[in-house]
C-alpha cells in the first residue's frame, strides 16, 4: 500500500526525486546506523551509504554522535530540512536533509 502512495505521488509531481530517495530509505531501512561522521557532524553518512546534510541548528548535537549510532528517520514539517533523524541511544533528534549519493 505504501509503495502505491509513493508511486501516486510521483505520478502527481509530489516527491522530487531527491525526496524520493530519502523516501526509500525511510521505508526500508529502519535498521541503520552512522557510518561517518563528518565536517563537525554536518554530514552523516549511514550504513546504507545515504549521505544527510544536518540542519546549521543541530550541530551541536549530530557532533558528539559516535558512531556507530542506531538511528530512526521520519519526516519533519520543516521544508528546508524535512527529515528529522533521532538516535535511538541518546534519544536526541536533529532534522536533516538527504543529499545526492
Amino acid at each position: 500500500m505504501l509503495n502505491y502512495v509513493v508511486a501516486l505521488l510521483l505520478a502527481t509531481g509530489a516527491l522530487s526525486p531527491k525526496e524520493e530517495v530519502a523516501h526509500a530509505t525511510l521505508e526500508q531501512k529502519q535498521d541503520l546506523t552512522i557510518q561517518e561522521n563528518l565536517h563537525g557532524g554536518k554530514l552523516l553518512v549511514l550504513s546504507d551509504n545515504s549521505r544527510w546534510e544536518v540542519a546549521p541548528q543541530d550541530l551541536h548535537i549530530s557532533e558528539t554522535w559516535i558512531i556507530p549510532v542506531p538511528l530512526k528517520i521520519e519526516k519533519s514539517n520543516n521544508p528546508s530540512y524535512p527529515y528529522q533523524i533521532t538516535n535511538l541511544n541518546s534519544r536526541s533528534t536533529i532534522l536533516a536533509r538527504s543529499l545526492p549519493s
